[in-house]
């Protein structure tokens, strides 16, 4: 697995050297984009796709994760509980301190197993998930492109930082996605709290004046 992790992050940094650095350097950065006004509608609009594909790219992981990943997490389940198991027949048996100090250590060391493999198994859900979450972004889902206004021109750059956001985005899960909405929700909510508010002390002062 630490071998998978540093290929993703060599990976991630040579993408941000060739993507971010090399049009810096040689001065051929996008101009500013010309975004269309984000009301709630088209917010709504956009997370609600989103979140309908994550749930397609989600289950598909998980049956991925399942065929190659279930087999020794149920293994490794049934061990940790037979562990647990002796500890407490010999503390029921009045064993010696040393065979229960050894079946101690035996269940400490079925129960970390297990923990490290469903450490080991979110890792590579989330990297199948990334991936699964590319290839989805490259057939058209695009997040950002949403965001838009219909005659704003995208140039390469951009495109590519579309597909890894929406990569992202998709690999994160429709919990995520759901917390952006939520996020969002509540920002224009006290954003509408606050223009009442003003719109109120307005109002009053106004009634207020000779």
């Amino acid at each position: 697995m630490k071998k998978i992790t540093l290929i993703v992050w060599v990976t991630i940094l040579a993408t941000f050297c060739v993507f971010i650095v090399y049009p810096i350097c040689a001065n051929k950065v996008p101009d500013p984009l010309d975004f269309k006004p984000l009301t709630p509608q088209v917010f709504a609009g956009l997370i609600g796709w989103l979140f309908a594909i994550s749930l397609f790219v989600e289950r598909a992981v998980e049956v991925v994760v399942l065929v190659f990943r279930d087999s020794q997490a149920d293994l490794l389940d049934e061990a940790a509980a037979r562990a647990t198991k002796a500890v407490a027949l010999l503390a029921g048996a009045a064993a010696s301190k040393e065979a229960m100090d050894a079946a101690i250590k035996d269940a400490n060391t079925a129960h970390d197993q297990k923990i490290i493999y469903r450490a080991e198994t979110k890792e590579i859900a989330l990297l199948v998930g990334f991936v699964f979450g590319i290839f989805v972004s490259l057939a058209g889902v695009r997040a950002l492109h949403g965001l838009l206004s219909d005659s704003t021109p995208t140039g390469t750059l951009f495109t590519v930082a579309d597909i890894v956001v929406t990569g992202a985005m998709l690999a994160g899960g429709s919990e995520g996605i759901h917390r952006m909405a939520n996020a969002f929700t509540s920002f224009m909510d006290s954003l509408s709290a606050q223009a009442d508010a003003s719109q109120k002390r307005a109002t009053d002062a106004m009634k207020k004046t000779p």
